[in-house]
């Protein structure tokens, strides 16, 4: 029998349990329903000194566990033109599992890759004969058409444009300037990480408020510190988190239940333009 605790916390639910298997699959399905978007931030492999991140496979067998989880999750409980984000690495020579990823998880017309994210992160490192790395990549997936995603409102910096568009036929639709598929207004965290992994709230808050509405579930199947719960309150998004280490379950639960969110629903940097849409206007 499957071994599966389900905390109710404000906001949302707890899961701590294996959220691979296709038991912990259906008994979210059961509790939620469908949802319109599942972030996923998973072992990259062999990147962090813990026993959950070793991996002793080639990356052509980690590449299938992903693929395996990506499909049971979409397939199961994700909307039609919902948004799956999911996190990696470049990875090593000999080791390079998220790249094997991205070339095979894509289905035509199915499950298509509608953009790879660049966080451009502050800090750097590298050797001395290489060009020193800043970045962390996210691959953004819609179930079904890329060009069709159920829900995009488009997000918007905080730096305005400082001209009025390309001329007065094509005016800009903002005077701020649209978010791109290289983020670099978010810092990572140096200091207070619950989770050696963890990543910066703002990040999630961005995928939470273009792809849902308020009231609305997103599912975060490799929670760590509850991160993506976090965003979920202050944008009044409902969320469930799973979690399979119990030691990080049981410190994140204690998280969820006193920290207490002081921002209010839906508050963003300078609000998005709402768009429930087939296609979207990709212009700058």
């Amino acid at each position: 029998m499957l071994d599966v605790k389900i905390e109710a916390v404000e906001g949302g639910y707890a899961v701590c349990a294996d959220s691979t298997l296709k038991e912990t699959i259906d008994r979210v399905h059961e509790l939620v329903g469908d949802v319109g978007l599942i972030i996923a931030d998973p072992p990259y492999g062999n990147i962090v000194d813990e026993a959950w991140d070793r991996i002793n496979d080639s990356d052509e067998l980690f590449s299938s566990w992903m693929i395996k989880w990506t499909r049971s999750w979409t397939e199961k409980l994700l909307l039609p033109g919902g948004a799956f984000y999911v996190w990696g690495g470049v990875g090593k020579p000999g080791f390079r599992p998220f790249l094997r990823y991205l070339s095979e998880v894509e289905q035509e017309g199915r499950f298509e890759l509608a953009n790879l994210i660049t966080w451009s992160k502050k800090r750097a490192y590298g050797v001395q004969n290489n060009y020193l790395w800043t970045r962390e990549e996210c691959a953004y997936f819609i179930f079904g058409d890329a060009k069709k995603p159920r829900c995009f409102n488009v997000p918007l910096l905080a730096t305005k444009r400082g001209y009025v568009g390309y001329n007065a036929k094509y005016p800009a639709k903002s005077e701020f300037y649209r978010r791109t598929n290289v983020w670099m207004d978010i810092n990572e965290m140096f200091r207070g990480k619950l989770h050696p992994t963890q990543k910066t709230q703002r990040l999630h808050e961005v995928m939470i408020e273009v792809h849902t509405q308020p009231g609305e579930f997103v599912i975060d199947p490799f929670a760590g510190a509850g991160t993506t719960a976090m965003a979920c309150r202050k944008l009044g998004r409902k969320f469930v988190v799973i979690e399979n280490d119990p030691q990080y379950f049981d410190e994140m639960v204690v998280r969820l239940q006193v920290e207490v969110c002081a921002s209010k629903p839906y508050d963003v940097d300078h609000g998005t333009e709402a768009e429930i849409t087939g296609s979207v206007d990709t212009g700058s």
